[in-house]
């Protein structure tokens, strides 16, 4: 019975597995000790007749020994304390993986901050005391967090220390360690509350991802999703629950909270039932009224009701939508606009009007075919039907953008907001074609004034996705985010199709952050609610396919891009630049076709985004036909060179097509070549001796270097199974290129991005530095001005303590502070302007959403009270500073691809002479100490990297933390 339960068991356990696997090993290895050492006599069981009692025999003593095996490795399961887990009602709503904890329970009848509300903790200091006193780790995290009052802090500890321990059940401890973040969500404002579902629910990826059948993992994602305000993916796991679960109660409870999600289908069929009212209310006018007004809460109403009074051709007709002009004008309360409209369309020449609104109607209902169009709307426009060429300019803008400059002017001056707010779209769309990102910016924000005050929600939910995107690609993640936040809180109660367009973009501003884990679960709510949308479907498959590259899941990401070709639907560009990636090595026969045919459909609408099409083509051949694809790649740096690199296009060719060049000479063997275009890249020649070259590309990775004596030494390797990690390069230098650069008085590290900014990469005995440029801009001639951010105070809410800092400033230089609630970012930036010398010592953050490192300072005027790194690149340093960044993680790099991303690089790209600043937290008071050491060693004549260097070298040999010291990076 024991040798059958454990067969069982065996399916399900990987260890198991993993442990018999072993044995067979060993089982073997002795095999073939004995046949090379004999005389071996032949053991009976060797005989033909005996052998089947041989496998009997010994998969009985494989059963047995695994047994005992798996008794000393992993822990024994200690008793579980009944005083712990007798309540009738569980405490928790989440569900751990402790046998005795996990049992059904009914759940508390009031949740507070994911526990139910108690009179008093049902566990005692002794209790604890005795789990930790028996080694019982499990059941005392798990006490943590399923008993009174949780403490998820501790529980954390406990099971972080356990994940690194082979002889627990990593799911179980991954799952419980998910299980405590979540927990930690509860009571903290949203953006941190955000930070905590995000790790939960990665973790649970993780879980299901090893066992796709883990109840409990299945079970708590479903709460994370719920948070996330996800429903239809938190009812997807709990429906794959219930399969799952075996357990009555669980299975139950699962149905109940899957009927309270449901909710959200209701909203679907609300919302497809007033859009199936707006289009018949277009077609047939009063008739529909009656069922029209039952809708007047959704936004999109109002939108088919300006499509229904403009095709009506009657006065009659028109007139008789008056009582829905009314109630629509109630309900936003902005006058009688809608109902004036009526009455002056109802007034105008019907046997004029009456073909055109006639032809307007078949337009709106999709009957005029696209050749037709163009000649349409010229009638349209050269008639005194002025709202009707009005509509039909806003119907085929999107399609025939070189019409959205007379949509702009038609709507410069109407009295209706809704129209003055399109207008304002189209003046924006016009912008941003043009890639002129931060010009777009002022219409959209005027437009998103006047939708809110007018409580026009449907332009609002465009205008705020609109805003997200162009802050996207002005790198300004954080608010790209809140946009996109904002838009979905308006879509949710009404507008179902716009819900899952704002997931979209909430998904666009996880990408760009390279926040796998959000990323996929906002597109994939998106995918569900895209069903039988080919276009979304589409799109939503290319952003995942560029998700699954950022975490090296290349099967993934060509799953994902052979389901977006499968729509039927051509490749957009943007998952043209996804296929180019993964058909490197994973090539589909019809890949070919789909480039060619994508780019032919994108050509670009600037020679920026021109010069990025032709980046794609060749980075697609150079793997296929590496002359012309290398032709390609040299053509679209010399075009995009030969424009400003603000464009964004332009800085993506140039910096993605020397990746490129310099893949494809490494894949030669021609490191020579590869290393100079490093310098090349950055507009000097890369230097001959004491430099090391750094990139990575998906899955490819490549480390060149010359030494001291100027020998030339590579690192290439062309199929990583992970990415280098974020927080430290410490061993990814081979130990024979660090002895090559160790006699080396200074090393130059030319590292691509998103490499720049590492700590680790170097040992602390190399002077090094990150450089960017041929050379620093020297300071102007005297003394300078050394200014001095300290003593910041914040603003209440944000609840830091100012940080204490001791500067030292130059001798001769005109000393500036800036302090107390004069330390505003407005004050900062102006005062930074002219600045020789640096220090800023305030706290350093890192946003949730964008990952990108900022500064927080004072509050200013308009509530500000944080500078990130677009504010400072935009800036001028006109006295070429060294800037001290004395922050927490002030050095720390984004996912950026195109440019250097960081407070130093902006620093730096502002007219900085050179940046010290740390990747890791720092304490104020040493780091004043050590900054200003440094700063001394400058003075007395020494180069920054060797300061930086020896002030190290000396902190550590008096006893000095080293985490920190060693994080503290120079940029030049």
């Amino acid at each position: 019975m024991e040798a059958q339960a454990f067969g069982q068991h065996l399916a399900d356990c990987e260890k198991c597995q993993v442990e018999l696997t072993r044995l067979l090993q060993l089982d073997q290895l002795g095999r073939g000790y004995i046949e090379r050492h004999g005389p071996v006599d032949i053991p009976w069981h060797a005989l033909p007749r005996n052998r089947w009692m041989a496998g009997g025999f010994a998969l009985a003593s494989m059963v047995a020994v695994a047994f005992i095996l798996l008794g000393t490795l992993r822990p024994q399961a200690p008793r579980a304390l009944p005083e712990l887990w007798a309540q009738p009602q569980r405490t928790l709503e989440a569900r751990v993986t402790y046998l005795a904890a996990d049992r059904y329970r009914r759940p508390p009848q009031v949740m507070m901050g994911g526990a139910a509300a108690r009179s008093g903790p049902n566990r005692s200091l002794a209790l604890l005391s005795e789990l930790e006193k028996r080694g019982d780790l499990h059941q005392l995290a798990v006490a943590y967090l399923a008993t009174g009052v949780p403490e998820p802090s501790s529980a954390k500890a406990i099971l972080e220390g356990m994940r690194g321990d082979l002889r627990w059940q990593s799911a179980d401890v991954l799952c419980d360690l998910g299980v405590a973040h979540y927990v930690a969500s509860k009571p903290l404002d949203a953006a941190r509350a955000t930070e905590e579902l995000r790790e939960a629910l990665r973790l649970f990826d993780t879980v299901l991802a090893m066992q796709p059948g883990h109840v409990q993992a299945l079970w708590n994602r479903s709460l994370v999703y719920r948070d996330l305000g996800l429903p239809l993916s938190a009812m997807k796991d709990l429906t794959e629950f219930e399969h799952r679960e075996t357990d009555e109660g669980w299975r139950s409870e699962a149905r109940d909270r899957r009927a309270r999600l449901s909710s959200t289908l209701r909203r679907k069929e609300r919302w497809l039932a007033a859009d199936q009212t707006g289009a018949d209310l277009i077609n047939r006018g009063a008739q529909e009224l009656a069922r029209a007004l039952t809708f007047v809460d959704v936004p999109l109403l109002r939108r088919d009701f300006y499509h229904a009074v403009r095709a009506r051709t009657s006065s009659t007709d028109v007139l008789a939508l008056l009582p829905l002009a009314e109630r629509l004008d109630a309900s936003v309360g902005s006058g009688t606009v809608l109902a004036d409209y009526v009455h002056q369309v109802a007034a105008r020449d019907f046997s004029r009007r009456a073909p055109l609104a006639e032809q307007y109607a078949r337009l709106i209902s999709g009957r005029i075919p696209e050749s037709e169009q163009d000649v349409l709307l010229q009638r349209f426009l050269t008639s005194d039907e002025t709202d009707l060429a009005l509509g039909a300019l806003a119907h085929v803008m999107q399609r025939l953008p070189a019409y959205a400059s007379e949509l702009v002017r038609r709507t410069q001056h109407d009295e209706d907001p809704w129209f003055r707010v399109l207008g304002l779209q189209a003046q924006a769309m016009l912008e941003r074609q043009q890639e002129h990102y931060k010009e777009a910016l002022a219409p959209l924000e005027q437009a998103l004034d006047i939708c809110r005050r007018e409580r026009l929600v449907y332009r609002c939910i465009f205008i705020e996705n609109d805003l997200s995107h162009v802050k996207s690609w002005l790198f300004r993640v954080n608010a790209a985010a809140q946009h996109a936040r904002d838009g979905l809180a308006l879509a949710r109660p009404n507008q179902w199709d716009l819900e899952g367009v704002m997931l979209q973009a909430l998904g666009n501003v996880a990408r760009q952050a390279a926040d796998v884990t959000l990323g996929r679960a906002y597109y994939g709510e998106a995918l569900l609610m895209a069903e039988g949308d080919k276009w979304s479907t589409r799109n939503i498959h290319q952003n995942l396919a560029h998700l699954a590259i950022w975490a090296l899941e290349l099967d993934e990401a060509r799953a994902s891009l052979d389901r977006a070709m499968d729509t039927g639907l051509p490749l957009t560009q943007h998952g043209v630049a996804a296929l180019v990636d993964v058909a490197r090595t994973r090539r589909s026969p019809r890949d070919a076709l789909m480039v060619e045919q994508a780019l032919a459909r994108e050509p670009g609408n600037t020679p920026g985004q021109r010069a990025y099409a032709k980046f794609l083509h060749g980075r697609f051949l150079v793997e296929v036909d590496p002359a012309r694809g290398r032709m390609l790649l040299d053509e679209a740096i010399r075009q995009a060179e030969a424009l400003p690199l603000d464009g964004v296009s332009a800085a993506h060719a140039r910096a993605y097509s020397y990746t490129s060049l310099i893949f494809a000479d490494a894949d030669t063997g021609d490191f020579i070549a590869a290393l100079a275009r490093f310098g090349a890249e950055l507009g000097f020649e890369t230097p001959a001796r004491c430099v090391l070259g750094l990139t990575a590309d998906t899955e490819r990775s490549l480390l060149v270097a010359r030494g001291a004596q100027g020998q030339l030494l590579s690192a290439y390797v062309p199929l990583r199974s992970s990415r280098f990690e974020a927080a430290s390069m410490e061993g990814a230098v081979p130990p024979e290129m660090l002895a090559a650069l160790q006699s080396c008085t200074l090393v130059d590290v030319l590292a691509r991005p998103p490499l720049q900014g590492r700590s680790g990469l170097l040992p602390p005995g190399i002077a090094w530095r990150y450089r960017t440029r041929a050379a620093a801009p020297p300071p102007p001639a005297g003394p300078g001005t050394h200014l001095v951010v300290n003593e910041v105070r914040y603003s209440e809410e944000r609840n830091e303590v100012p940080l204490q800092w001791l500067p030292r400033t130059a001798p001769g230089a005109e000393a500036r502070f800036l302090r107390d609630l004069a330390a505003t970012p407005t004050q900062v930036l102006e005062a930074i302007s002219t600045a020789t010398e640096i220090d800023l010592a305030t706290h350093g953050k890192v946003d949730p959403d964008s990952n990108f490192a900022y500064l927080l300072l004072a509050p200013g005027a308009d509530g500000r009270d944080t500078l990130f790194e677009d504010s400072i690149r935009a800036s001028q340093l006109t006295g070429a500073p060294l800037v001290v960044l004395a922050a927490c993680e002030g050095g720390r790099p984004n996912a950026a691809l195109h440019r250097a991303g960081s407070l130093p690089s902006a620093f730096l790209a502002a007219g900085a002479r050179a940046v010290l600043a740390a990747t890791h937290p720092i304490p104020d008071l040493d780091s004043s100490a050590f900054f200003g050491a440094v700063r001394d060693r400058v003075l007395a004549g020494a180069s920054l990297a060797v300061a930086v260097r020896d002030e190290r070298l000396q902190w550590l040999s008096a006893g000095g933390d080293s985490e920190w010291v060693n994080a503290v990076l120079v940029f030049e």
